[in-house]
């Protein structure tokens, strides 16, 4: 009988997350329900939190939707409505017949948008979440807002040099690369936080997206008049996607804001997660253009 009421209590708690606040008691996205929306006839899984304006937070390369830091979601949606999903053949989502693209998985976010009932949302995309942002405010500009970009590239060529390196790493020496010199002595349970997936990636998928990533040509070129407004952000250790891509990015998108952090790398949302919903929440709520207040 107690066994049965934990878990009518366990299992209130989890429903009221979707939609609504999530708890301080949720230390995992990976122990929520999820819930699944046929776009263009392939199933999509997302989490809906938090209530104010949508924002959307497109996951990077290997990663399904667990994987956002816990505390990172929360903060976000105590002032948004935050939508994160898996990206095509990636956990809950389908994989679809048509080849995995980077442009392919900006149309995916674009229609899962529409799907959801909203016209358009403020964009995050994280790491190769990055690429499709870029790709879905260029060709589906009527469906962002705002951009904000983290440990990102606007070039296909550090990209492709990355997925290249990345597919030859083992687990370890990924692991190496997540926090900077002197993290893990000053904060020993590091690792021990870090979320995990219900369950592991198809390794087919993962090569399929970095494959997609190889295929893309970047979109330098393309941001030159690019006038959304857009946040982006970098560690200067990152090693994966180099701070300087994030200035580079910058010097293309006229009135776009760099943040850069000290001792921080490419997985930053793990080391500050609330600094990190700081700095976004203060871009976001800016008013850039003076004229139209």
């Amino acid at each position: 009988m107690r066994r049965m009421m934990i878990m009518l209590v366990l299992a209130a708690l989890l429903a009221g997350c979707v939609g609504g606040n999530l708890p301080d008691s949720v230390h995992s996205l990976a122990s929520l329900p999820e819930s699944v929306v046929q776009v263009d006839d392939d199933p999509f899984a997302y989490r809906i939190f938090g209530e104010g304006p949508p924002l959307l937070m497109i996951m990077g390369f290997a990663g399904t939707m667990d994987i956002w830091d816990t505390k990172f979601v929360r903060e976000l949606a105590k002032e948004h409505t935050v939508i994160i999903f898996d990206n095509r053949g990636i956990g809950g989502s389908g994989k679809g017949t048509e080849e995995i693209s980077i442009t392919g998985m900006a149309a995916d976010s674009a229609a899962l948008l529409r799907e959801l009932g909203y016209p358009h949302a403020d964009v995050l995309g994280w790491s190769m979440g990055g690429l499709i942002a870029q790709e879905l405010a260029l060709n589906y500009p009527e469906k962002v807002n705002k951009l904000v970009l983290i440990g990102t590239s606007c070039d296909a060529k550090p990209v492709v040099a990355t997925t290249h390196r990345l597919m030859k790493m083992d687990v370890p020496e990924l692991l190496s690369h997540f926090f900077p010199s002197g993290w893990v002595e000053k904060y020993p349970e590091a690792f021990e936080k870090l979320p995990r997936p219900a369950s592991p990636p198809d390794q087919k998928i993962i090569q399929s997206q970095a494959a997609a990533m190889l295929r893309w040509p970047g979109c330098c070129s393309r941001l030159t008049g690019f006038d959304k407004p857009t946040l982006v952000i970098s560690g200067l250790d990152d090693d994966i996607l180099p701070e300087a891509l994030g200035v580079e990015i910058v010097k293309k998108v006229q009135g776009s804001w760099l943040v850069r952090y000290k001792n921080a790398t490419h997985w930053l949302m793990y080391q500050d997660p609330v600094g990190l919903v700081i700095t976004i929440n203060n871009f976001l709520a800016v008013k850039q253009d003076l004229l139209s207040q």
